[in-house]
Order: structure tokens, then C-alpha cells, then sequence
């Protein structure tokens, strides 16, 4: 079966409209399959666009977007939540980006090795590691050996700990975390200790234990929206296990097929909660990231060939 014989509509046109460069981008490099090095006027769009050229503006020489000494500071909107929305857009490194990624490898992680915001004890914090490895990964740090210590540290929690992965705040069960530590495995075009299979094997298993009951008290997950930050939903979720070989699994499917019960008459998919960040779309309107997201897990899931150029 081919992916496009499960939609609606063909939306991929629609996400190639020059408004929404982030999406272009994207779409041009996953769904079309072009080398970056066919994207460059793609990546300046980028750049150049408006809520990226504000962020840009608003970067302090001396605290960026928050305050130096604490990364996390700001939540959404501070140093970590604003190089986390730039990775997620898929912007690509520029001069703002570089002091800001060290002054996050310089106060973003503790002695053990584990990335977390400051104050926040002793346990793993497995979505801001997760979220912390996608932007130094994505803007080029992945051979740094900051960065790959935090690799070794994430797959020694994973190891040690595959079965419950609990929130650092009260010890419930994580997957938001084990979803992001598993989108940063995904994002990692490195060699880098967390791409192991062993570690994305048991970070699935631990997603596809759960049962997920969207009609009932799981019902939340269907909420999807992008920007993200430390939550998730359940349009990230089959896009990172679109990537792995448990896309095949009868509860990846399942997932996938209530996605594609969410779509609209267009083959577009709705943002269904209000951004922390960035409120470029209108909630309950169709959201190019979050169609483009869905489309891209079809195209990994359901095979055929990519969308011919």
C-alpha cells in the first residue's frame, strides 16, 4: 500500500508553499529526499524569515534569550525552550546559535553527565536531556565530548532503568521523556553512544507497553500541537517510531491509524492545543509542521516510493 492511497488529499503542494520555509524545508528534504547540499536557498529562506529573523534580533550578546547563568531559565521562551524551537523549525547553525549551544554545554549539564535545569536534584530529567541532545546534535555539536558523555549517560539510564523511566518531578511514569530521548536518537546524524539499537529497542518497548487509551484517560495525547517543549503528543510519537523497526508493531500501527482519523477532508491535520511559543498557527486550523510530521510517518510506515519531484 502506498502512503498517499491513506489520505484524503495530497497535501505535500501545500506544504511546499514558500510561507512556511521551516516546512519547505522539510518537506523538500524527507518527502522529496533532496541533499542538503540542494537546500541552501531553502536554509537562508530560513533564516530570513520573519519569527526567525525577530528570534535572531532579540539574541542579548551576553544572555541570549534569558539569563546566562541558568539555561533554563524563561521556560518556553528562555535560552534552552528558544534553541530547542530554532532546532525543531530545522534552522541551521548561525553566529547566534554558537554562544548560546556553549553557554548550554557549559551550564545546561551536572558532574554525572546528565543534562538537566539547575536545582533539579538528583534524578534523570529524561525529556530535557532527550530535548538538550536534539539541539547540540542539530546544530553540530555531536562529536563534542560534552555531548557525548550526556549520550553515555542517557544510555546508561535507559540500560539500568528500561522499565519505568520516571519523571524527575514526582517518579510517574515518563514517556514524554522516553519519547524525546528517542526523537534526539532519531535527529543524531553521529555515531553517536545513544543511536545504539539496543537503547531505541528499549525505548520503544517501554512507549508500546503502554496501552494508550486515546478515547479515555489517554485522550490528551490526541491534542496535538508544534511548537513543543517538554510535552508530547500523539503525532511526535508515531512520527519517532515511524523511524525504527517497531513502526511494524500491532500497537504502532493501531497509533497510526487513529492519526489518520484525526486528518480533514484535505489530508491536513489540525493543531489542537495553543503553542507555548510561536503562535504562528491558529489553533483548530490546519498546521503544515504538524501534517508534515504526520505525512512523514506514513512515508516511513507504509513504504512505497517517496513523492516523485
Amino acid at each position: 500500500m502506498h502512503w498517499m492511497d491513506l489520505v484524503a488529499r495530497d497535501p505535500v503542494p501545500w506544504l511546499l508553499d514558500p510561507g512556511n520555509p521551516s516546512v519547505r524545508l522539510q518537506t523538500l528534504k524527507h518527502i522529496y529526499g533532496r541533499p542538503a547540499a540542494q537546500l541552501v536557498k531553502e536554509q537562508r529562506a530560513l533564516l530570513d524569515w520573519e519569527p526567525v529573523a525577530n528570534l535572531r534580533r532579540h539574541c542579548d550578546p551576553l544572555h541570549f534569550w534569558g539569563r546566562a547563568e541558568s539555561p533554563y531559565y524563561g521556560g518556553p521562551v528562555g535560552n534552552f525552550g528558544t534553541l530547542y524551537l530554532l532546532a525543531q523549525m530545522g534552522v541551521p547553525r548561525h553566529p547566534e546559535i554558537e554562544p548560546a549551544c556553549e553557554n548550554l554545554l557549559a551550564l545546561g549539564r551536572r558532574q554525572d553527565g546528565h543534562y538537566a535545569p539547575q536545582g533539579g536534584g538528583a534524578a534523570p530529567w529524561h525529556c530535557y536531556a532527550g530535548m538538550a541532545l536534539h539541539i547540540l546534535t542539530h546544530f553540530g555539536y555531536g562529536d563534542d565530548p560534552r555531548v557525548q558523555s550526556a549520550w553515555e549517560a542517557l544510555v546508561e539510564t535507559v540500560r539500568n532503568d528500561p522499565d519505568h523511566l520516571g519523571c524527575a518531578m514526582d517518579d510517574r511514569a515518563c514517556r514524554a521523556g522516553a519519547v524525546k530521548s528517542l526523537a534526539a536518537i532519531i535527529h543524531c546524524d553521529t555515531d553517536a553512544p545513544g543511536g545504539d539499537e539496543a537503547t531505541m529497542d528499549r525505548l520503544c518497548a517501554y512507549l508500546l507497553r503502554h496501552t494508550f487509551d486515546l478515547e479515555g484517560e489517554d485522550s490528551d495525547w490526541t491534542k496535538s500541537r508544534f511548537p513543543r517543549f517538554y510535552d508530547t503528543d500523539l503525532i511526535e510519537l508515531c512520527h519517532v517510531l515511524a523511524h525504527t523497526a517497531h513502526r511494524a508493531h500491532p500497537t504502532s500501527q493501531r497509533l497510526l491509524r487513529f492519526v489518520l482519523d484525526l486528518q480533514d477532508a484535505d489530508g491536513r491535520w489540525n493543531k489542537q492545543k495553543v503553542t507555548p511559543a510561536l503562535a504562528i498557527e491558529r489553533i483548530f486550523q490546519p498546521s503544515r509542521w504538524l501534517t508534515f510530521e504526520a505525512v512523514h510517518a506514513l512515508v516511513l510506515s507504509y513504504g512505497g516510493t517517496l513523492y516523485a519531484s
